[in-house]
């Protein structure tokens, strides 16, 4: 009989969950989008003020080009440059595929066929760690036919505080399926800067409102007696920059419209021509290259990292900066188009630079970065985990200086 309630015993507690190892930090990858690096400089920010006298402030995080949404995202979870990860834009043509992608059709953004490269939530997983991901860019997609641990379709109106204390519930589970990397993704400075523009007392309004989330976000983190443990970088994918009906490219002055199919808009619009007439559209173009650059897929700067893939459409038009190009069609359906603000101008201007604040036990305190492009924090995130890189554009030297 003793023999059998050992043996049940022992079956019963081989069945209890088995509290993870905690002997290595865990990351916490935070982004807001459409946070400018220099909001902070806008009014008071006691919590990310702390946060960075804790740790590290960056002068800059340059994004890759084009300095949208979607590329950005993607560029930093697998630590590539588009033509590498396939993401060129946020709405994309694949002739391959004979697909187009755009950020709202749920079933292309869930498609792995579009998503390449490794992202980092799939290195953790292959690790045997565990990830968990909150409205991360392409966490959606089985890519590689893997998802992470735990992740969630986006739902914009999942209140903020909740996205907090899901992951920190992720991180706390005390069993096997606790998570070691964590993401976190807020949408509103950018859905303010987009409606009101840079200088507006609603983006104000926003840097005060993600200051407070931050202050959530540490409070939490410390009644769960995970603050001293876990290293977290606060990102953006992007600035932004004021534009107006006073700063137009109107296509149509230039060219016959009906010639071109116009693949991803304005300030990095890329477009097809009709057979025949590339030729045409693109001298004419380029003989009226005021407020903006034209190129031929060949001609693409080798600095933008988007020329070298099959997506790439025909011409590529950049728009300087404050600048808006588009059909007059276009324009004139949109009464108030275009105003506010608006991103995805050439990288190099620091209107499109993002937010960059880390701080935790393995980060030096006080310490102000350099800019760095947003493609070497794979490596960062890969190097803190203590898991091996899946080969990146990047490289972990970059943060040499700000690491303990």
């Amino acid at each position: 009989m003793r023999i059998v309630v050992v043996f049940l015993t022992l079956l019963l507690f081989n069945c209890l969950p088995t509290k993870k190892d905690k002997s290595l930090n865990q990351v916490l990858l935070i982004s807001f989008d459409g946070f400018r690096a220099d909001y902070l400089s806008k009014t008071d920010t006691p919590n990310f003020d702390r946060l960075a006298k804790s740790g590290v402030l960056g002068e800059g995080l340059i994004p890759i080009y084009p300095s949208k949404t979607f590329p950005n995202y993607y560029a930093i979870a697998t630590g590539l440059y588009p033509e590498n990860n396939g993401f060129i834009a946020n709405r994309m043509y694949d002739e391959k595929l004979d697909l187009t992608f755009s950020m709202g059709d749920r079933e292309q953004v869930e498609n792995p066929d579009w998503w390449l490269g490794e992202p980092i939530w799939n290195t953790v997983e292959k690790a045997g760690k565990n990830a968990g991901t909150m409205f991360w860019v392409g966490s959606e997609a089985a890519v590689q036919n893997m998802r992470p641990t735990f992740w969630k379709s986006y739902d914009g109106r999942m209140p903020n505080e909740d996205r907090i204390d899901s992951v920190l519930a992720w991180m706390t589970l005390g069993t096997e399926k606790e998570i070691d990397f964590g993401t976190l993704y807020f949408s509103f400075v950018d859905s303010q800067g987009h409606r009101f523009g840079t200088e507006s007392e609603q983006v104000l309004q926003a840097i005060k409102d993600a200051d407070e989330l931050v202050n959530y976000l540490m409070t939490k983190l410390k009644e769960k007696d995970l603050l001293d443990n876990t290293n977290i970088i606060i990102v953006s994918d992007h600035g932004m920059m004021n534009v107006s009906k006073e700063r137009l490219v109107v296509l149509d002055d230039y060219i016959n419209t009906e010639y071109i199919d116009i693949i991803e808009g304005s300030p990095s619009l890329m477009m097809n021509v009709q057979e025949g007439k590339l030729e045409e559209v693109y001298t004419s173009l380029k003989d009226n290259e005021t407020y903006f650059k034209v190129y031929k897929k060949e001609e693409i700067p080798e600095r933008y990292h988007i020329k070298n893939n099959s997506r790439t459409p025909e011409l590529l038009l950049v728009a300087d900066l404050g600048y808006t190009i588009n059909t007059r069609s276009f324009i004139e359906q949109r009464g108030s188009y275009p105003s506010g603000g608006a991103h995805g101008f050439d990288n190099i201007e620091e209107e499109m630079w993002a937010l960059f604040v880390a701080s935790g036990p393995s980060f030096k305190n006080g310490f102000t970065m350099k800019p760095f492009e947003n493609i070497h924090l794979y490596e960062l995130m890969a190097h803190l985990l203590n898991i091996q890189s899946a080969g990146t554009d990047g490289s972990l030297e970059v943060f040499t200086e700000m690491l303990k």
